[in-house]
């Protein structure tokens, strides 16, 4: 019984505070602000998550880059040093490799 007095008293309280509010605040306008701010808030949110992919794509394309010039670079000083110091071995130095017999 004291639950249903008191959820009484709470209902009635609030519908009294707001049916005093409007007399202070329009409501529609402050309904109609908060749209108008969350939807301008979505949209910034919207542009900083492009701009933040737009600055990882670059950022990974970069790094890709730099990547792929290391290691060109490495293949020609390796084939560049291959090519160097390989001599053609002379008939005698040839090494004859048996061939393993399979089981």
């Amino acid at each position: 019984m004291l639950e249903g007095v008191l959820l009484l008293a709470l209902g009635s309280g609030l519908l009294a505070f707001l049916s005093w509010l409007p007399q202070k605040v329009d409501a529609m306008v402050v309904v109609s602000e908060a749209i108008a701010d969350l939807i301008r808030g979505l949209g910034q949110l919207l542009e900083a998550l492009l701009g933040l992919a737009a600055v990882i794509l670059i950022a990974m394309l970069l790094l890709a880059g730099l990547l792929a010039l290391v290691s060109g670079v490495f293949r020609l000083v390796k084939s560049f040093t291959r090519l160097i110091s390989s001599e053609r071995p002379k008939p005698s130095q040839i090494i004859h490799r048996r061939s393993r017999s399979r089981r």
